[in-house]
């Protein structure tokens, strides 16, 4: 019987030690801009030019892979995507798998539904250059198109007609109700959006939430595009985001999404612009006003879209699941990083 007693002792000795053994580790996956001042990518960089921190805690960089995303770029045979025909979207395969790799771009444009004459002759003046940028992607590219004035507005889903991303943002300044926008293949949103929910959102905030949870079963990163004039609220302590963006961060970081929030408003400065900067801080992107040299704010984001790196990260200790703070460095001098602010470790 005490041999008994030792052999379950020894046993539950064992497990005790096995368990107190065991390490919990999170991997997770995150889209990492390095430019110098005026856009260009950085190129070249390794594991030990990184230093990642999450919730306060160094993480081991797994793994950094570089993308090149630019349209311009040659393949093996001399190529630029340009150069190349790419088939019509109806004749593209369903499986998002088997599509020619692109970008995937959000074009979401504010519209002053009180008509206030700094917002819309603002907007108006970037449009031009909102198409130059349309006509600029690359056949493997695809633009979707939404506005908001008082609701969301679905007004195209994604394509790679130039002509009709453009003519999609030629109608957001039009205070109206579009019609759905034509059926396209995968990747399509869509299946994913509700028309009553769009309706219902009377907060950019919420029109956001929605775009990103249409977005987020589509595998790989995103880019949206803000052209707007503001987002938060004006309290007695400043500017304050709203608290429908606590739920639009967290879906678009789900999604892989990056804002890149190009105030169009015809002002040196306006309070409002604050949640621009928020949105686009907070979600790997960067903010630039338009009103003065539009051309230069598209050339730095055409040059910064041109390729990310995606840094595999594992936490060394376990977290429980929720929000951490993530903090992205480069240990090399003047270079910029845009990368979200945040990260959600999962069970």
């Amino acid at each position: 019987m005490l041999a008994l007693v030792m052999g379950a002792l020894l046993s539950a000795q064992t497990q005790t030690a096995q368990t107190q053994e065991t390490i919990t580790v999170s991997r997770v996956l995150v889209d990492t801009r390095v430019t110098r001042f005026g856009g260009e990518p950085v190129l070249g960089l390794t594991a030990a030019d990184f230093d990642v921190r999450i919730g306060g805690s160094r993480a081991v960089i797994e793994s950094v892979e570089w993308v090149e995303e630019r349209s311009d770029t040659p393949d093996q045979t001399g190529e630029t995507s340009r150069d190349r025909v790419d088939e019509d979207a109806g004749d593209l395969p369903r499986d998002p798998s088997l599509r020619p790799h692109g970008r995937l771009i959000v074009f979401f444009v504010q519209t002053d539904f009180s008509r206030e004459s700094a917002r819309i002759e603002g907007q108006m003046n970037f449009l031009p250059y909102a198409r130059e940028l349309a006509r600029s992607l690359s056949p493997r590219d695809r633009a979707a198109v939404f506005s908001f004035d008082s609701h969301l507005k679905f007004r195209l889903d994604f394509s790679n007609d130039a002509e009709a991303i453009s003519e999609a943002l030629n109608e957001t300044l039009w205070i109206d109700q579009p019609a759905p926008p034509p059926l396209v293949a995968e990747p399509s949103l869509a299946p994913r959006l509700d028309r009553e929910q769009m309706f219902r959102a009377a907060h950019a905030e919420k029109a956001l939430a929605l775009v990103a949870g249409a977005l987020e079963p589509i595998p790989g990163p995103k880019t949206l595009l803000l052209l707007g004039w503001g987002l938060g609220e004006l309290t007695p302590a400043g500017v304050q985001m709203k608290w429908q963006w606590k739920e639009a961060r967290a879906a678009l970081e789900a999604a892989r999404v990056s804002i890149f929030s190009l105030d169009t408003t015809y002002a040196d400065a306006h309070d409002l612009q604050v949640g621009l900067q928020t949105a686009a801080a907070q979600t790997g992107g960067f903010y630039a006003k338009t009103h003065i040299f539009p051309r230069i704010a598209l050339q730095r984001l055409q040059r910064t879209l041109g390729g990310h790196y995606e840094l595999e990260l594992r936490t060394t200790e376990e977290l429980p699941a929720g929000a951490y703070a993530l903090r992205i460095r480069v240990k090399r001098r003047g270079v910029t990083v845009l990368a979200p602010t945040s990260v959600m470790i999962r069970p």
